[in-house]
């Protein structure tokens, strides 16, 4: 799990086989703004950009650093964006004081179901 936030959302955008013109058009977001975030130099991730890669097959989880599992996992409900902020803060403040990725996604309120997908605690 090496990979930056912004190089997640560049490999998750290639992945889905979209150029920045297309996505431009699709979410009406500006050239300058998918450069920022694809480059980490963006504060945060636009959440427009991050809820139309997850809406199109991207894992959520793959975005934010907590897998390496590109492909999405259908949630039950999509993450509101009051859950994302209160999730990136978590994310924050558990980077590199965890090595137990148990600990982590018992924090962040994930689980991993028998065939090991994440999905989030009820």
């Amino acid at each position: 799990m090496s990979k930056t936030i912004g190089l997640r959302y560049k490999t998750a955008r290639e992945h889905l086989k979209l150029n920045k013109s297309f996505l431009k058009k699709q979410i009406n977001i500006d050239y300058s703004t998918i450069n920022r975030i694809e480059n980490d130099k963006a504060d945060s991730p636009n959440w427009t950009y991050t809820k139309y890669l997850v809406e199109n097959g991207i894992n959520y989880f793959y975005l934010i650093g907590v897998s390496d599992e590109i492909e999405g996992q259908n949630l039950d409900e999509f993450i509101s964006k009051n859950k994302y902020d209160e999730l990136k803060e978590k994310y924050e403040k558990l980077e590199n004081k965890f090595t137990n990725i148990e600990e982590m996604l018992k924090l962040l309120q994930i689980e991993v179901d028998e065939d090991g997908n994440l999905k989030k605690r009820t």
